[in-house]
């Protein structure tokens, strides 16, 4: 065996390819997920210990096992109710792991591939005549159903298509501003270059509001693509400055112009009426170039 060859075969674990704080993080839910998962289902064993004895004292009596177990407004839990709750574990930890990835590391992670990948399938009711077993069947599945973080982690990497956390953030954030900058089909443009001005087409919108009060409101696909211009300012993902970073959201504004001070390649921003939205660089060049890094100056493959 060469050496590329031996190299190609050593599989590199997931574990290994997130930061220490990365991994202290996984740690810390993998640790919760799991306490609650025992926790729970001893005290889903303990309830049912406590109706079982409740039971055999009221029965006989003809008053109602629960008499003493729920008072209107008080206490109210069932065996039901707490394994509804182990098996809600499963998704929220899938959840909370994917929600970090996506915030630490700008990405667009989708938890419910995850789960769907992860976590026993719910059976259809399309076939009446086996949903029972294929139900008792599915719930045995989550009761025994152990997840463990670099599982989670290796459907994250298969969804960045193995690229390492960082570069996928900056491949996700391209890519959003190339869907946002051409239409559907990818075969025209939404938006043109003149000098050093980027003229993105329907991207703001003029409303009134109570009382003549009016308000700016700039379309998604537009912060998309201003979300590029950040990047390409700051040179990543931090470090944007304060007056580019306040109109990094699809809100109301009350202005239709922004001087971005503080920036040294982007310069200012209006907004017109008829939905069209000019984005001024300071250079021609640093136009041109956003263009070229982020929008694609031809229509996507």
């Amino acid at each position: 065996m060469d050496l590329l060859t031996k190299f190609a075969s050593i599989e590199i674990k997931p574990d290994a390819r997130i930061s220490e704080t990365d991994r202290l993080f996984c740690q810390t839910h993998q640790a919760a997920y799991d306490a609650a998962r025992e926790a729970l289902q001893e005290l889903e064993f303990f309830w049912e210990d406590i109706q079982r004895q409740q039971r055999e004292l009221l029965d006989p009596a003809g008053m109602p096992s629960e008499s003493y177990l729920s008072t209107y407004g008080k206490l109210d839990l069932s065996g039901n109710d707490i394994r509804e709750q182990r098996h809600s574990l499963h998704p929220v930890f899938i959840h909370n792991l994917a929600a970090y990835f996506n915030d630490a590391y700008h990405l667009s992670i989708n938890s419910e591939d995850i789960k769907e990948n992860l976590m026993p399938q719910k059976p259809s009711y399309s076939y009446p005549q086996d949903y029972r077993q294929k139900t008792e069947q599915y719930t045995s599945a989550l009761d025994s159903l152990s997840l463990h973080y670099t599982e989670v982690l290796e459907q994250i990497f298969l969804q960045t298509g193995g690229q390492e956390l960082a570069e996928a953030a900056v491949h996700d954030l391209k890519e959003k501003c190339r869907q946002a900058a051409w239409n559907r089909t990818g075969d025209k443009a939404k938006f043109a270059l003149k000098k050093g001005t980027l003229l993105l087409d329907y991207a703001c919108s003029y409303r009134i509001h109570y009382r003549n009060y009016g308000a700016w409101e700039i379309f998604q696909q537009a912060i998309d693509i201003l979300k590029g211009i950040a990047h390409f300012e700051a040179k990543g993902f931090s470090g944007v400055p304060d007056s580019l970073a306040q109109v990094l959201h699809s809100g109301d504004h009350s202005e239709s112009c922004f001087t971005f001070t503080g920036c040294s390649k982007v310069q200012s921003m209006r907004l017109y009426k008829n939905h069209r939205v000019d984005i001024r660089f300071h250079t021609e060049e640093h136009a041109r170039k956003f263009v070229e890094e982020y929008l694609g100056t031809v229509p996507p493959c």
